[in-house]
């Protein structure tokens, strides 16, 4: 398994058989075997998350198959899954579960050949110093009913926001969520362009009983 983070949100998995792709918008992909299916994760449309770029993957790749929010304009087509929150789909070969974002769209669970995969999107624990305290109360609640349906789950490789423009805190729903779920490799995201402001959280002591499994590398292999 080698893992790509490509920017921001956007991660590429290479597996023996099968090339999965979340949240692509923007940057360079590294060269991908043609041999493989491309599976084209899109949570939601938020700019940042999504890029009708993404259809012109198939005009490079012979294989390409769509997962996306459903409230994400597509076109009817077999190679394309509109996925609605909290829903389950057996899939071109994929087991694929989804949970409800506490902002827009969906999380994706996928099993891959044997592998379980998290992909947050936006679900997160979104506490801003500047909201009102109705507004944090609601996310704080929403996120950890969505944190509830998959405690105990456990994943091979997860990949769990990390967001330096909360500040002091950024850390909360990424701790919380490997409180709940047992990982194996868990990449930080949903960075923009301060990828040293994210991977600088990795210095706090919350985060310290997980850095064996917390990779910042942006190539992983294993």
């Amino acid at each position: 398994m080698k893992i790509t983070h490509i920017c921001h949100s956007c991660f590429l998995v290479e597996l023996d058989h099968t090339l999965l792709l979340f949240d692509y918008f923007q940057g360079a992909l590294p060269p991908m075997d043609p041999e493989k299916p491309l599976f084209v994760f899109s949570s939601h449309r938020h700019h940042d998350h999504y890029s009708p770029a993404v259809w012109e993957l198939s005009e490079r790749h012979p294989n390409v198959f769509y997962v996306l929010d459903e409230n994400i304009p597509a076109r009817r087509s077999a190679n394309v899954l509109p996925a609605a929150p909290r829903s389950r789909y057996d899939w071109q070969g994929l087991c694929i579960e989804t949970l409800r974002s506490t902002d827009e769209g969906c999380t994706f669970l996928v099993q891959a050949e044997g592998l379980w995969f998290y992909h947050a999107g936006d679900l997160n624990w979104w506490h801003w110093e500047c909201e009102p305290d109705e507004q944090n109360a609601w996310h704080d609640k929403a996120f950890h009913e969505e944190l509830d349906r998959i405690r105990g789950r456990f994943f091979d490789a997860a990949f769990v926001p990390l967001d330096p423009r909360q500040e002091e805190n950024a850390w909360w729903g990424f701790v919380d969520f490997l409180k709940a779920c047992r990982c194996d490799n868990v990449f930080p995201m949903h960075c923009f362009e301060d990828r040293a402001g994210m991977l600088a959280y990795l210095n706090r002591p919350e985060l310290a009983p997980y850095l064996a499994r917390i990779h910042a590398e942006e190539v992983w292999q294993g």
